[in-house]
């Protein structure tokens, strides 16, 4: 039988969890890495033994570089397909799968998928509603452009960062200059340099996670949750809860309809997708997208609510396209099998973790379906301010309403200090 072999490039966050599934199928991995170094956010993580190679670049090696260096690595041999396994390695994945032949996205919206302010120009030149926007690395530009626009309050982050990292909601001159601050020069957590600011337009709605997986251009939406968020002084908002809806309801059918012209507009011809919108009077706008798989969730307690999560789809849409695409042809809208609520855990105070004396508590909820997340015995539990400072994430899942609202109250009634043993730095 002929050996079955697949390229995962920087299977960090969620996408860590792929050769487990593709080995499910019979397909093994090879890891290529987009840099010479993991992040450091994602070192922790890494297990070198789930693939059956591991090939990494050079120090200091530009991007051209590091394309020719893989395809020399890879050159000779058969491989189904290649896959981003986080948001580090989209441009290299399809620049390696539109080279080698393989299903690709193609190389010619690439920095679109990740460059945020070219996201935004490719909505726009496609026709699709889009966020007004200002790129800049200079605060008093950024700043007349806010009154120029007659904008109350505008969002400004980094062109390219994840996890919510240095997101700013400003009213003010001088709200703009801290923002500006804090992400231009610095290098933030997937290791690129912010050399620029991005300053939007702040939409007010109701906010929505929608993921999908596209197969030869047909987009299906595998789940979409309500996306609740919390202010935080100094900084922006944080995510408090996400509610799952079921995919008959009306919005799901909006949001649906809305992400497959944006999939379009930005040449999502194959794999998995992320995607941030708001609902506001004038409809839905993204206000933020991934070419990859979700990070920072549950595939555990997302199959206990749907009967599938997005790895799973995914990995079946790569090792079994056929059976994949006749499926989800098939069954119409996705169906929720039970409610489910992903409860992230805000912290106002900090200190180092010494032990977990409320976990057992929060298993022993009726409606306790995982916990991830958490911030690891020995490292500091610091006040939240966005996603990577978040202490931990639980997820309820249940088939009753009310017991599943009823153990959300208990597990929110709990102070961070009765969920983590906390100790002072310096009584280690």
């Amino acid at each position: 039988m002929k050996e079955r072999k697949c390229v995962v490039v920087d299977a960090y966050s969620t996408g860590r969890y792929l050769p487990e599934e593709f080995k499910r199928y019979g397909i093994g991995t090879v890891h290529v890495m987009s840099a010479a170094q993991i992040p450091p956010i994602f070192q922790a993580h890494f297990n070198a033994d789930l693939y059956d190679e591991l090939i990494r670049p050079g120090e200091r090696m530009g991007y051209d570089d590091i394309v020719e260096y893989h395809l020399q690595a890879l050159q000779g041999r058969e491989f189904e397909f290649v896959i981003a396994g986080c948001e580090s390695g989209v441009e290299l994945a399809d620049s390696l799968s539109e080279r080698l032949g393989l299903p690709s996205n193609g190389t010619a919206l690439s920095a679109a998928r990740r460059d945020k302010a070219r996201l935004f120009c490719a909505l726009t030149y496609a026709g699709v509603r889009s966020i007004r926007q200002v790129v800049s690395d200079n605060a008093v530009e950024i700043a007349s452009w806010r009154r120029e626009a007659k904008f109350d309050e505008i969002v400004i982050k980094p062109l390219n960062s994840t996890g919510t990292e240095d997101v700013f909601f400003c009213s003010t001159d001088s709200d703009i200059q801290r923002a500006l601050s804090a992400i231009v020069g610095k290098t933030n957590r997937v290791g690129a340099l912010n050399r620029f600011a991005l300053g939007q337009e702040k939409i007010n709605g109701q906010q929505y996670t929608v993921n999908a997986v596209s197969i030869h251009g047909d987009a299906f939406v595998t789940e979409a949750w309500t996306y609740d968020t919390v202010p935080i002084e100094g900084a922006s908002s944080v995510c408090s809860l996400e509610r799952l809806l079921d995919g008959s309801e009306p919005i799901v059918q909006e949001l649906s309809d809305y992400l497959k012209r944006a999939l379009q507009a930005l040449q999502i011809l194959e794999g998995p997708a992320h995607a941030e919108i708001i609902v506001d009077h004038r409809g839905p706008v993204l206000v933020d997208f991934g070419a990859r798989l979700q990070g920072t969730m549950s595939a555990k307690a997302r199959t206990m609510a749907l009967g599938h999560n997005h790895i799973t789809l995914t990995a079946w849409r790569y090792a079994d396209p056929e059976g994949f695409g006749e499926y989800m042809r098939m069954r119409g809208p996705y169906k929720r099998n039970a409610h489910a609520l992903c409860v992230s855990l805000i912290s106002d105070t900090g200190g180092v973790v010494a032990g977990y004396p409320g976990l057992q508590a929060i298993r022993k909820l009726p409606s306790f379906a995982d916990a991830i997340a958490f911030v690891p015995i020995g490292e500091e539990l610091v006040p939240t301010i966005d996603l990577a400072s978040t202490p931990g994430i639980v997820y309820l899942v249940n088939s009753d309403m009310n017991q599943l609202n009823d153990d959300y109250h208990k597990l929110r009634e709990m102070q961070m200090d009765q969920v983590f043993e906390l100790v002072a730095r310096d009584s280690q």
